[in-house]
């Protein structure tokens, strides 16, 4: 015979027993940094090429070639339309850069290795990888993003999250326009 525990029961649980299964907060956790991509890892050409095919085809503007780079017929629509307004808006970095200056320069960036570990020690035998390719005026000095947070601030910096894989042949990337957590319509 099955017997069932109602919630009554839990309900009436003392409150020291209640402490003890309570969760403390995580506590707050910094920032990833960023850094340029090492020139020598097998990874950098791969990226190299892809943010010349992205900042080429996202420099036509919102027509829409650029769509089969971000996931084509699966891009979700809010995407779609969120990468379509950052290359109208003139106050974004993203029309700023690509769609409206002469010319412009890129950097690919990957994440800091934690403290003590070697610099991009197991990258290159890793069959993925992602990396934040960004791109500014050539005559401007402003500087390129130290996180991932900054580099989503469409106001401020011109860029994309990349993921490639080699896994596959040939290999296969796909490019993200993540919206900051704190958007309001960016």
């Amino acid at each position: 015979m099955m017997r069932f525990i109602s919630f009554a029961m839990f309900a009436a649980l003392p409150a020291a027993a209640a402490a003890q299964l309570a969760v403390p907060p995580e506590a707050e956790r910094s920032l990833s940094r960023l850094a340029p991509i090492d020139m020598k890892s097998d990874w950098y050409p791969r990226f190299e090429r892809v943010g010349v095919t992205l900042g080429l085809t996202l420099a036509d503007g919102p027509s829409g070639a650029w769509q089969q780079y971000f996931g084509g017929r699966w891009l979700a629509e809010a995407d779609r339309a969120r990468i379509t307004a950052r290359l109208s808006d003139e106050t974004t970095a993203l029309n700023r850069v690509l769609v409206k200056a002469e010319s412009y320069e890129q950097v690919i960036l990957g994440w800091q290795p934690p403290e003590g570990a070697s610099a991009y020690a197991d990258l290159a035998d890793r069959p993925e990888a992602d990396a934040i390719i960004c791109w500014r005026a050539a005559e401007s000095n402003t500087p390129w993003p130290v996180t991932a947070t900054e580099a989503e601030d469409a106001r401020q910096h011109a860029c994309v999250r990349v993921s490639y894989s080699i896994r596959f042949d040939p290999p296969q990337w796909r490019a993200f326009m993540d919206a900051p957590e704190s958007a309001s319509g960016d």
